[in-house]
């Protein structure tokens, strides 16, 4: 308790919010998020906190679940995850009810910890969709919005969508549809960022 109540003394001095990097399963890492939970109430820092990984979210017996992801909602709190093979999936719909954010990214490409890795989004999104059991259209949509338009508040947009007012990042890939283009993850034909040509065919062009 001492450490995180000085990550949130940390915090709260410089104005700034707290990622915290959490592997600990089962009810030790569920206690730990129950301690965010309460000192993020404390300290008023809804939106602020994000817990990355936390495998416990998904190791806990059904009630005991829906119970922490229904407090991590009301407390602001956020996730972030990797979809790594082997993991227990995180309860994504009853996060979404909850509405607790979560963002999907990578955190290493091949490294000490793993050879595998590209930080492809794309690829990942569709490891996150067999990860969760996703087999229906709609489960790969939502897949893909975790991954896309949902991630707004984790790159500091309110909006990360094509919408009027935002910014033109876009990529285009050969698909019948989105859950075609989970499914598959077919290579982008080609990739535009704030409005310029970056890549097309696999090639950088920048």
């Amino acid at each position: 308790m001492g450490q995180l109540d000085g990550l949130f003394d940390i915090a709260e001095r410089h104005g700034v919010g707290i990622d915290v990097h959490l592997h600990d399963g089962g009810e030790l890492g569920a206690f730990q998020v129950e301690l965010m939970i309460d000192r993020t109430r404390r300290a008023g820092f809804a939106g602020k906190v994000n817990v990355a990984h936390g495998f416990a979210v998904g190791q806990l017996p059904a009630a005991r679940q829906a119970d922490l992801v229904a407090a991590m909602g009301e407390a602001g709190i956020t996730m972030t995850t990797v979809a790594p093979i082997g993991a227990a999936p995180l309860p994504l719909h009853a996060l979404r009810d909850a509405r607790v954010a979560v963002g999907l990214g990578t955190d290493g490409i091949r490294d000490l910890w793993s050879p595998y890795g590209t930080g492809d989004l794309l690829g990942l999104t569709t490891q996150l969709a067999r990860l969760s059991g996703f087999r229906y259209d709609g489960d790969l949509v939502t897949a893909t919005r975790i991954a896309s338009s949902d991630a707004a508040r984790f790159v500091g947009r309110a909006v990360h969508d094509l919408v009027p007012g935002a910014p033109a990042d876009v990529v285009l890939v050969d698909a019948e549809n989105v859950p075609d283009a989970v499914v598959r993850a077919p290579r982008r034909a080609l990739v535009v960022a704030a409005g310029r040509v970056v890549a097309r065919d696999g090639e950088v062009l920048v």
